[in-house]
Protein backbone atom coordinates (compact mmCIF):
# COMPACT_ATOMS: atom_id res chain seq x y z
CA UNK A 1 0.00 0.00 0.00
CA UNK A 2 1.33 3.47 -1.01
CA UNK A 3 0.49 6.70 0.65
CA UNK A 4 0.22 9.67 -1.75
CA UNK A 5 0.51 13.72 -0.85
CA UNK A 6 -1.97 15.57 -2.59
CA UNK A 7 -1.13 18.91 -2.95
CA UNK A 8 -3.34 20.40 -4.81
CA UNK A 9 -7.05 20.05 -6.61
CA UNK A 10 -4.28 18.58 -9.53
CA UNK A 11 -3.23 16.47 -8.03
CA UNK A 12 -3.27 13.10 -9.55
CA UNK A 13 -5.12 11.48 -7.55
CA UNK A 14 -7.18 14.14 -6.52
CA UNK A 15 -10.60 13.72 -8.41
CA UNK A 16 -10.56 10.09 -6.53
CA UNK A 17 -10.08 11.47 -3.31
CA UNK A 18 -12.66 14.06 -3.83
CA UNK A 19 -15.16 11.63 -5.16
CA UNK A 20 -14.88 9.70 -2.14
CA UNK A 21 -15.06 12.78 0.19
CA UNK A 22 -18.22 13.75 -1.41
CA UNK A 23 -19.31 10.50 -0.96
CA UNK A 24 -18.41 9.79 2.14
CA UNK A 25 -20.07 12.63 4.39
CA UNK A 26 -22.90 15.06 4.81
CA UNK A 27 -23.42 17.80 3.32
CA UNK A 28 -22.76 19.69 6.72
CA UNK A 29 -19.61 18.17 7.35
CA UNK A 30 -17.78 19.11 4.47
CA UNK A 31 -16.61 21.77 2.27
CA UNK A 32 -17.05 23.08 -1.33
CA UNK A 33 -14.35 22.73 -3.92
CA UNK A 34 -13.05 26.62 -3.93
CA UNK A 35 -12.54 26.33 0.37
CA UNK A 36 -10.72 22.83 -0.53
CA UNK A 37 -8.41 24.82 -2.79
CA UNK A 38 -7.69 27.33 -0.09
CA UNK A 39 -7.33 24.68 2.02
CA UNK A 40 -4.27 23.34 0.23
CA UNK A 41 -2.47 26.63 0.49
CA UNK A 42 -2.64 26.65 4.14
CA UNK A 43 0.70 25.20 5.26
CA UNK A 44 -1.54 23.06 8.28
CA UNK A 45 -3.14 21.49 5.92
CA UNK A 46 -2.41 17.87 4.97
CA UNK A 47 -4.16 15.66 2.64
CA UNK A 48 -3.41 11.93 1.87
CA UNK A 49 -4.34 9.55 -0.09
CA UNK A 50 -3.39 5.76 -0.13
CA UNK A 51 -3.63 3.23 -3.50
CA UNK A 52 -2.89 -0.73 -3.47
CA UNK A 53 -0.04 -2.44 -5.44
CA UNK A 54 -2.65 -2.39 -8.55
CA UNK A 55 -3.22 1.66 -8.10
CA UNK A 56 -6.69 0.57 -6.68
CA UNK A 57 -7.50 3.46 -4.49
CA UNK A 58 -7.91 2.88 -1.03
CA UNK A 59 -8.56 5.79 1.44
CA UNK A 60 -8.55 9.56 2.32
CA UNK A 61 -6.95 11.00 5.28
CA UNK A 62 -7.22 14.43 5.57
CA UNK A 63 -5.66 16.18 8.57
CA UNK A 64 -4.56 19.53 10.16
CA UNK A 65 -1.44 20.54 11.85
CA UNK A 66 -2.83 22.36 15.11
CA UNK A 67 0.51 23.54 17.08
CA UNK A 68 0.74 20.43 19.13
CA UNK A 69 -2.25 18.66 17.70
CA UNK A 70 -2.74 16.99 14.43
CA UNK A 71 -7.01 17.19 13.94
CA UNK A 72 -8.39 14.28 11.53
CA UNK A 73 -10.54 16.36 9.58
CA UNK A 74 -11.87 13.44 7.28
CA UNK A 75 -10.90 9.94 7.15
CA UNK A 76 -13.09 7.60 4.40
CA UNK A 77 -12.38 4.03 2.95
CA UNK A 78 -13.40 2.94 -0.38
CA UNK A 79 -17.08 1.45 -0.10
CA UNK A 80 -15.69 -1.41 -2.13
CA UNK A 81 -12.78 -2.29 -0.08
CA UNK A 82 -14.78 -1.48 3.79
CA UNK A 83 -14.49 -4.40 6.58
CA UNK A 84 -11.23 -5.54 5.03
CA UNK A 85 -9.12 -4.05 7.79
CA UNK A 86 -7.64 -1.22 5.22
CA UNK A 87 -8.75 1.66 7.45
CA UNK A 88 -7.34 -0.29 10.85
CA UNK A 89 -4.41 -0.69 9.32
CA UNK A 90 -3.97 2.95 7.90
CA UNK A 91 -4.73 4.73 10.76
CA UNK A 92 -2.19 2.03 12.80
CA UNK A 93 0.55 3.58 10.53
CA UNK A 94 -0.76 7.13 10.09
CA UNK A 95 -0.59 6.98 14.28
CA UNK A 96 2.77 5.68 14.77
CA UNK A 97 5.34 8.18 16.58
CA UNK A 98 2.64 10.88 17.20
CA UNK A 99 0.81 12.28 19.97
CA UNK A 100 -1.98 14.42 20.42
CA UNK A 101 -4.25 13.60 17.45
CA UNK A 102 -7.98 14.50 17.54
CA UNK A 103 -10.74 13.83 15.61
CA UNK A 104 -14.61 14.47 15.28
CA UNK A 105 -17.45 11.82 15.04
CA UNK A 106 -20.86 11.83 15.10
CA UNK A 107 -22.57 11.08 18.63
CA UNK A 108 -23.96 7.24 19.16
CA UNK A 109 -27.52 7.25 17.51
CA UNK A 110 -28.25 4.69 15.48
CA UNK A 111 -26.08 1.05 14.93
CA UNK A 112 -23.56 3.02 12.09
CA UNK A 113 -22.64 5.39 14.38
CA UNK A 114 -22.05 3.01 17.37
CA UNK A 115 -19.51 1.07 14.84
CA UNK A 116 -18.05 3.83 14.07
CA UNK A 117 -17.51 4.84 18.00
CA UNK A 118 -15.92 1.19 18.62
CA UNK A 119 -13.64 1.41 15.80
CA UNK A 120 -11.67 4.54 16.35
CA UNK A 121 -12.30 2.87 20.53
CA UNK A 122 -10.34 -0.63 19.50
CA UNK A 123 -7.65 1.92 17.99
CA UNK A 124 -6.93 3.63 21.17
CA UNK A 125 -9.00 6.90 21.11
CA UNK A 126 -10.68 8.24 24.07
CA UNK A 127 -14.26 9.79 23.94
CA UNK A 128 -14.04 13.16 25.38
CA UNK A 129 -16.45 14.76 27.43
CA UNK A 130 -16.55 18.06 26.02
CA UNK A 131 -19.69 19.54 24.44
CA UNK A 132 -18.03 20.38 20.63
CA UNK A 133 -18.98 21.41 18.26
CA UNK A 134 -17.61 21.44 14.25
CA UNK A 135 -16.64 24.56 12.36
CA UNK A 136 -19.07 25.00 10.14
CA UNK A 137 -16.60 24.39 6.86
CA UNK A 138 -19.40 26.44 4.38
CA UNK A 139 -20.52 30.01 5.52
CA UNK A 140 -24.21 29.43 5.63
CA UNK A 141 -23.75 26.28 7.61
CA UNK A 142 -24.86 26.15 11.46
CA UNK A 143 -22.41 24.45 14.02
CA UNK A 144 -22.66 20.75 14.53
CA UNK A 145 -22.34 18.71 17.43
CA UNK A 146 -19.89 15.83 17.19
CA UNK A 147 -17.73 13.98 19.95
CA UNK A 148 -14.24 15.08 19.84
CA UNK A 149 -12.10 11.54 19.95
CA UNK A 150 -8.39 11.97 21.30
CA UNK A 151 -5.77 9.13 21.21
CA UNK A 152 -4.52 7.45 23.54
CA UNK A 153 -5.47 10.06 26.31
CA UNK A 154 -8.11 13.09 27.29
CA UNK A 155 -6.84 16.43 26.91
CA UNK A 156 -7.86 19.06 29.61
CA UNK A 157 -9.57 21.87 29.36
CA UNK A 158 -6.64 24.31 28.66
CA UNK A 159 -5.79 22.55 25.93
CA UNK A 160 -9.32 21.81 24.52
CA UNK A 161 -9.99 25.48 24.41
CA UNK A 162 -6.54 26.45 22.19
CA UNK A 163 -7.16 23.48 20.22
CA UNK A 164 -11.41 24.55 19.44
CA UNK A 165 -9.16 28.43 19.10
CA UNK A 166 -6.98 26.62 16.20
CA UNK A 167 -9.73 25.47 14.69
CA UNK A 168 -11.70 28.39 14.27
CA UNK A 169 -8.64 29.97 12.99
CA UNK A 170 -7.78 27.43 10.69
CA UNK A 171 -10.77 25.58 9.54
CA UNK A 172 -13.45 28.51 9.11
CA UNK A 173 -11.73 29.09 4.88
CA UNK A 174 -14.93 29.68 3.05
Amino acid sequence: MQEILLNSINSKYFDTSWSLYQDSFPSNEKRELKSQEKAFQNHNYNALCYIDDKNEFIALLFYWQLHKFIFIEHFAVNPKLRGQSYGSKILNKFLENKENIVLEIEPVCDEMTQKRLNFYKRLEFFENEYEHYQIPLKKDDKPIKLSLLSYKKAINNEEYSKLHKMMQENLAIY
